[in-house]
């Protein structure tokens, strides 16, 4: 069979901003396929939906169709959604109809064994033959806001700029969902699972000129061809931002990606060389990834400026102190006319650098936040700081008056800072109890609102610090 393909930014367009797309084991019911299409119309999406399914003649309101061969108009995009031994013969119907990409979501291929494999091939050598690629198989979807793609519930309608290419269904799932609740808004994220087709140096090249994407962020298990990898890498990274989390890093983890992919992870200790060749940010855990993302969306690089901190707790600002230098992170020596002026304010002793600044509950709570805001706006003020985290501990606040209303006030001091010069940074500490948590949601999400990425302890908030200044 003659093999050819369609040019990868028309394939990957059609992925993403599709005009059409069809959905072969689309249900009226709960499950995938019926979930597929209900967020699809919920997500706003404006193309043309044509369902798929032999048994039904009307899903979720319109007309469904036995077969992709019977669909009226052109399709751009096909999402698969049938049982494994059934997905080679769909291949070659969506081949025929001329639908550009299909993304299979059925698993049972090379995962599985030589047979699987097998199945994979022939499935390529189909695919290219139509000129269609492939996305997966045993992946969950594409969310794409700009154009109404979307895998999950939970995730926003806003557009960001991070892309994020995961090879794990359930990676991309905590990525949107636990992204959307921190304030990180991505242009698109993609399940890719297998690779048979579409690999991530394709992904890679893609996303390096995709005009929505300036941060690309990358769950790996396995590479099939490195140095084609290697190459998009360095083009990827040479123009924007690339976070890698690498799956399969020790010898047991090696195994699990055999076990999930039908692949070979590889040595760690060559990824961690081209980490650095490249320049591309290595982590090592969703949380991890997670708030890179956060910092490197929302904290900008000030070449030559430091750190000031300001919060309640003693202690933790003994500890913020320390894991500064742990994290390669420069406190600021304050000038003398901000140390002058904080003195007065009765926040800190004549003469001595003060920076951290331990505020008690009682002195942020006092006159409705007013002398923390003051505190701020001083530090901001100052020409050697870049970077202000500002960390509550909600739990002993609370002793002093209405914990809601005292957050919101303190949150309004911090509009008087011009964020040109000086970078915001919040931390929300807090015990876990329901109903300071509800305060604690609402709180982030005024912080959002104003563009301040919030964080859960000051380590996290000093980890994406760590990661825009070093990088």
């Amino acid at each position: 069979m003659e093999s050819a393909t369609l040019p990868l930014q028309d394939s990957l367009k059609a992925a993403f901003k599709p005009n059409s797309i069809a959905i072969i084991g689309a249900s009226n019911g709960p499950r995938l396929g019926g979930a597929e299409m209900r967020l699809l119309i919920h997500s706003g999406f404006k193309g043309e939906i044509y369902p798929i399914n032999p048994k039904e003649s009307i899903i979720q309101g319109k007309q469904a169709y036995p077969s992709i061969l019977d669909v009226p108009g052109p399709v751009d995009r096909a999402s698969i959604i049938v049982p494994a031994s059934k997905v080679l013969q769909v291949v070659k119907e969506c081949g025929e109809k001329g639908v550009k990409v299909v993304q299979i979501y059925s698993a049972g291929f090379g995962e599985m064994g030589q047979k699987g494999e097998q199945i994979e091939r022939e499935m390529v050598e189909i695919a290219h033959h139509y000129q269609m690629r492939i996305i997966g198989p045993n992946c969950i979807g594409t969310y794409c806001p700009s154009s109404g793609l979307n895998f999950t519930k939970g995730a926003s309608k806003e557009t960001g700029n991070i892309a994020f290419v995961s090879q794990s269904g359930g990676i991309a799932f905590d990525m949107v969902t636990r992204g959307h609740i921190m304030g990180i808004h991505y242009s698109k994220v993609i399940s890719v699972g297998n690779c048979i087709d579409l690999d991530h140096s394709d992904y890679l090249e893609y996303l390096a000129d995709d005009e929505e994407t300036e941060i690309i962020g990358f769950y790996i298990e396995s590479v099939r061809n490195g140095r084609k990898f290697v190459k998009a890498l360095q083009k990827a990274a040479s123009k924007k931002t690339v976070v890698i989390l690498k799956g399969g890093r020790t010898a047991s983890g090696s195994q699990s990606v055999a076990s999930h992919t039908g692949s070979v992870a590889g040595d760690f200790q060559i990824w961690n060389a081209l980490f650095k060749q490249t320049g591309a940010i290595p982590v090592t855990s969703i949380e991890e990834m997670l708030i890179t993302l956060l910092s490197q969306q929302k904290i900008k690089r000030f070449v030559d400026k430091k750190i000031a901190i300001v919060g309640n707790g003693g202690g933790a600002t003994v500890l913020a102190t320390d894991y500064c230098e742990e994290v390669n992170i420069e406190l600021a020596q304050l000038q003398p006319k901000s140390a002058e002026k904080l003195t007065s304010l009765g926040v800190a002793e004549n003469g001595r650098n003060i920076n951290p600044i331990d505020m008690p509950a009682g002195q942020l709570a006092a006159e409705e936040g007013k002398l923390f805001g003051e505190v701020v706006k001083t530090l901001c003020e100052d020409e050697e700081v870049g970077y202000l985290l500002f960390h509550f501990n909600l739990i002993p606040i609370m002793n002093y008056m209405d914990l809601e209303n005292i957050v919101q006030k303190m949150i309004e001091k911090l509009k008087v800072v011009d964020r040109t010069k000086t970078n915001l940074i919040g931390v929300l500490r807090y015990n876990g109890d329901p109903e300071v948590e509800n305060i604690r949601f609402k709180a982030a999400k005024l912080l959002e609102s104003q563009g301040i990425p919030v964080f859960s302890t000051i380590e996290q908030g000093l980890d994406g610090i760590s990661s825009v200044v070093n990088h």
